[in-house]
């Protein structure tokens, strides 16, 4: 489950813009569309129907907000000839503080009984950003994947659009105020008596400065998803264009509303009809909020403007029906809950996604929840008139995040000092009489497989810090990281780099895991060094299929080639290859292939070509076999009450078959083969904890220290000289 692209916001929640300017009214389809995008998005986090693009309920609601706060504060300058900012903002206080505080508080409490202290920590961090309504800020800077199999989700990763939409809200109506201002000394300009700008006039100006704004964040969103897809989906600047839209709309409601009933009757079946083919028709590789996002905004504006059309035939009559606003009524509070209850249910269950009856009983408990929240926390904090003063409603800011940061500040201070505990690593010493292997490396993997079969107590402090895991990183390789870099890309020489023999390392992320420790090799023996390895990319002549873009992985085809380039130019000593075996790969006829047993025949046959292409260009070629891949990932050992038996289990099995490809391939090739099984295995089963060293940051990655820990073995392996 991912929330990364597949969350939503709500807007104010108060009455809508009726459409005619001064005239106000609740409008029952606006609730139904509010119930419409929630259901969407819950569906599609939950993993139930055929809705696979129920993300874009995240720009349906976008557009709903922006079109509702617009209103509201149009109607006030009409109203009072000013936006009041306090007043605006003790109103933003009440209706979003109360729910979305005792949600991260509740997720932070449950956290702390079901998460591993690992993501416990990343969650407390979450929390401090999303408070501050800069959740998007943080998931950005963390490069969050969506489709990542080797990292949990954060459960309150759905609060980055909240974030977005409290951004938008910090500046737009500072700006409506400045317009204001400009309008009215326009207006008395050259008259010695006061003047007020027409309603008009404040809309025709509105209407002008969000078309601008929008259009620019168009244009950056358009260019974004090509250059940096993560960073624009969760950037506030590349989602304007969705709130502007909204916005726009509102303030040209007086003009739409003239339109003839029958056109605006029309057009709003034509917007439910393409919010509904966008969550039919979307995927996850939909490149959005760019060019796709203008079906569903365009849809959601349409049903806007043109949802209250007095036409019988119209959708708001099915928008309308009380199941529908009885949903839309509690859509935020939905919006808040349904998240926690889906990541926290699948971790108490310890599965990597719920099933089909398991997803629906989260998503009940999740309305549940929400109902309860929206009756006893929203419209209570909403509606009491002791919060009803302007200067009182923003008492809730310091209010909110003070309590909040109690919560949080309790359940980092009980993680931390469970884990401040010392207690002894596993020694090779303490299972002597089982008849360990002499190898002092491969006796400790014995003996931390033997020690997690009895369930013994989790060594502490480890190597690196457990509660710390999930902020571990690649080897820092520079400027030759070559991920997104425009070629001609840079030799890094590393190693010795006044050394007369050159050592290549070829390979992806698995080839760069252990940079550091082949690096310090190569130092040792004279070797220049030069890492051309890229996440994502295995060295074998075989193409893979890119998850992000759900295509074939055009970078990786152009490094294959670059890569070759140059190792045809550094003619080297020895060639090392070290790669990721397990993945989807393009087949003959440009399709994509997943099946483990097409996998592995397509790994072998690329792979033996890439060999046989590189041994004449390099005096040794050798592969450096996988790291066997873990079944569990390794923050589970941090779970309050976790054995180092919790770490242990049989190695992942398709893992297991593409090292056997690769060695085959490397047989067929004529290449030597170098095997890292025992330093990870024994006994045919994989421990996370290898006396007091964490083995891997995932499920497949090794941690920098554990990798130094095996700086001698290999090289004893690699036998360079």
């Amino acid at each position: 489950m991912r929330a990364g692209r597949r969350a939503s916001s709500q807007g104010d929640g108060a009455a809508a813009d009726a459409g005619s300017g001064a005239r106000r009214g609740f409008r029952g389809d606006i609730q139904g569309l509010r119930a419409v995008a929630v259901l969407l998005v819950v569906a599609d986090h939950a993993g139930l129907g055929p809705l696979h693009g129920g993300f874009i309920g995240v720009d349906v609601f976008l557009v709903v907000s922006g079109f509702l706060i617009t209103g509201l504060l149009l109607a006030e300058v009409e109203r009072s000839g000013t936006v009041s900012l306090t007043g605006f903002y003790a109103r933003r206080a009440r209706r979003i503080l109360p729910a979305a505080s005792l949600v991260l508080a509740v997720t932070a409490v449950a956290g702390y009984l079901i998460l591993a202290g690992a993501d416990l920590l990343r969650l407390v961090q979450d929390s401090i950003w999303a408070a501050f309504f800069a959740a998007n800020i943080k998931f950005a800077r963390d490069e969050t994947d969506y489709w990542a199999q080797d990292e949990s989700t954060s459960p309150i990763q759905h609060y980055w659009s909240l974030a977005v939409e409290e951004q938008f809200y910090l500046v737009w109506p500072l700006l409506l105020v400045v317009l204001v201002l400009l309008l009215r000394r326009r207006a008395r300009a050259g008259s010695a008596a006061p003047a007020t700008p027409g309603a008009g006039a404040v809309r025709r100006a509105a209407l002008a400065t969000i078309a601008l704004l929008s259009l620019a964040s168009f244009a950056l969103a358009v260019r974004g998803v090509a250059a940096d897809p993560t960073g624009t989906y969760f950037s506030t600047a590349a989602r304007v264009w969705e709130l502007g839209l909204g916005a726009g709309l509102a303030a040209a409601m007086p003009w739409v509303a003239r339109r003839p009933a029958a056109v605006r009757g029309l057009l709003a079946w034509a917007g439910l009809a393409a919010v509904a083919a966008s969550a039919l028709l979307f995927t996850e590789a939909t490149r959005v909020p760019g060019w796709p996002a203008l079906l569903p905004v365009l849809g959601a504006g349409a049903l806007l403007a043109c949802g209250d059309a007095p036409v019988r035939w119209g959708p708001a009559r099915a928008l309308s029906v009380a199941p529908l606003r009885w949903v839309g009524d509690r859509s935020y509070s939905l919006y808040l809950w349904h998240w926690p209850v889906l990541v926290l249910g699948a971790a108490l269950l310890e599965v990597r996604g719920l099933s089909g009856w398991q997803a629906l009983a989260a998503v009940l408990l999740a309305l549940v929840l929400s109902d309860l929240s929206y009756r006893f926390v929203e419209n209570p904090v909403r509606h009491t008139q002791l919060l009803r003063g302007r200067r009182r409603g923003l008492v809730l800011y310091p209010a909110s995040l003070a309590a909040l940061g109690v919560v949080l500040a309790v359940v980092h201070t009980v993680v931390v000092h469970d884990f401040a505990q010392p207690r002894p690593p596993v020694t090779a010493a303490a299972y002597a009489d089982r008849g360990l292997a002499k190898d002092p490396h491969v006796a400790l993997v014995q003996a931390s497989v033997l020690a997690g079969r009895a369930d013994a107590e989790v060594p502490s402090p480890l190597r690196p810090a457990a509660l710390g895991l999930s902020d571990r990183v690649a080897a820092d390789l520079g400027e030759c990281s070559y991920s997104g870099q425009d070629y001609p890309l840079p030799l890094c020489p590393r190693g010795d780099p006044d050394g007369e023999k050159v050592l290549v390392v070829l390979g992806d992320s698995h080839g760069r895991h252990w940079a550091e420790v082949l690096d310090g090799i190569a130092r040792k023996h004279g070797y220049r060094a030069y890492f051309l390895v890229l996440a994502g990319c295995n060295a074998a002549s075989v193409q893979p299929w890119s998850a992000v873009d759900d295509a074939p992985d055009e970078e990786c085809a152009a490094f294959h080639a670059w890569s070759q380039e140059q190792v045809e130019q550094l003619r080297p000593d020895v060639t090392v290859l070290s790669n990721d075996t397990v993945g989807a790969y393009v087949g003959p006829d440009g399709e994509r292939v997943s099946d483990t047993a097409e996998v592995a025949r397509l790994l072998e046959d690329g792979l033996t070509e890439r060999l046989a292409s590189l041994r004449p260009l390099s005096e040794r070629v050798v592969v450096l076999a996988d790291v066997p891949r873990l079944r569990t990932h390794p923050s589970d050992i941090s779970r309050r009450g976790a054995t180092l038996g919790d770490g242990l289990a049989k190695p992942n099995g398709r893992s297991m078959r593409m090292r056997d490809a690769a060695k085959r391939a490397a047989e067929r090739a004529g290449a030597e083969h170098v095997e890292t099984r025992q330093w990870f295995c024994a006994y045919g089963e994989c421990p996370v904890v290898v006396g007091d060293f964490i083995t891997r940051r995932d499920y497949g990655h090794l941690t920098l220290e554990y990798a130094a820990s095996l700086a001698d073995p290999l090289d004893r392996a690699l036998a360079l000289r």
